[in-house]
């Protein structure tokens, strides 16, 4: 695994720090020597948690305000090195539900993340978290950076459209952005309450308490389940990486795993749990995007980088993590 020298020193902000990626890159960026920034919005149910940065608490800024506060924003932003946009919710049925929510947290914040940028620091490095989702259906598998844009969702179509922005925001201001369109992510430190953000982390929470899980038809779809400490890895390479930016990546993993077959794994790896079938319901039904095929040569070619955590095995360190620290976030 690369160094990472060039962190040392480096000022890192981080929008949604307190959630899942953003403690995660956190931690890491710390250990690097990097003096991080953790902005968060701490909106109800997305996962920010005080407990997240524990280890390193009296090591890094906070501050506690919505991405798109130009006064807090304005602030922060024209010091930092480099950027990791991560802060947007990412509920499928909840954009569906009510698109104007989805719009006012996910589009309209990073317009005036991006005019606080474009004001106080142009040419900054920013990394920004799209969406494997934007890609949708995919007709023609595998998924590469080339494959059509098909959303199934109000919550794809703005990811899609952020990440437009971003990009186009390079030819306004000279703005160094790269995006990742990430999918599924699992590992400690994500929100356990709920289902509608990372269902795969929130089966481990109904594993652990011993219920009955719920497999929609046979769960014969295949998946890629990334753990999040080779997420983190592919982030660090695309932010130190000049030949990333402007550029858009698609990432996943070359052991794919059925729905069924994971949910096996999953109890497991907890030890405990069950599961039975049910039908498709029609919400969800409506924005299955069927078997999912990565082909992330691109992103290997341009970084290096490779998942090296198998399922199996960072399934082992989840588990363990959440019965150490259930308290934290049942």
């Amino acid at each position: 695994m690369p160094g990472h020298e060039s962190y040392a020193g480096k000022e890192v902000l981080i929008t949604g720090g307190l959630g899942f990626l953003g403690s995660n890159l956190a931690i890491r960026l710390v250990e690097l020597g990097a003096f991080v920034t953790l902005y968060d919005g701490l909106i109800s149910g997305l996962g920010g948690n005080f407990f997240n940065i524990d280890p390193i608490k009296d090591r890094v800024n906070l501050a506690v305000a919505d991405v798109g506060d130009r006064w807090a924003m304005d602030r922060h932003v024209g010091y930092q090195d480099i950027i990791f946009n991560i802060g947007m919710h990412s509920s499928h049925l909840d954009s569906m539900i009510d698109p104007v929510f989805d719009i006012e947290t996910n589009v309209v914040p990073q317009i005036y993340f991006l005019e606080s940028v474009r004001q106080y620091n142009p040419e900054v490095r920013v990394v920004y978290i799209g969406s494997r989702a934007q890609f949708g259906r995919v007709e023609e598998p595998p998924i590469t950076e080339r494959s059509p844009l098909n959303p199934m969702d109000i919550y794809a179509a703005s990811k899609q459209a952020v990440e437009w922005y971003h990009m186009l925001y390079n030819k306004i201001c000279g703005l160094r952005a790269t995006s990742l369109r990430l999918g599924n992510t699992y590992g400690p430190r994500h929100q356990m309450k709920h289902a509608k953000y990372g269902v795969q982390n929130y089966l481990m929470r109904l594993a652990l308490d011993n219920q009955e899980i719920e497999i929609y038809g046979d769960g014969s779809q295949t998946r890629e389940l990334l753990y999040v400490d080779d997420v983190i890895e592919s982030l660090l390479l695309l932010g130190e990486n000049e030949q990333c930016i402007g550029e858009v990546y698609a990432i996943g993993t070359e052991e794919r795993v059925s729905f069924l077959d994971l949910v096996k794994e999953i109890i497991r790896a907890c030890g405990s749990g069950s599961y039975t079938h049910a039908p498709w319901p029609e919400d969800r039904k409506a924005i299955e995007v069927g078997d999912v095929i990565t082909d992330f040569t691109k992103l290997t070619a341009h970084t290096g980088w490779m998942p090296s955590t198998t399922l199996s095995d960072g399934l082992k360190k989840t588990a363990e993590y959440y019965r150490r620290f259930k308290q934290h976030y049942w």
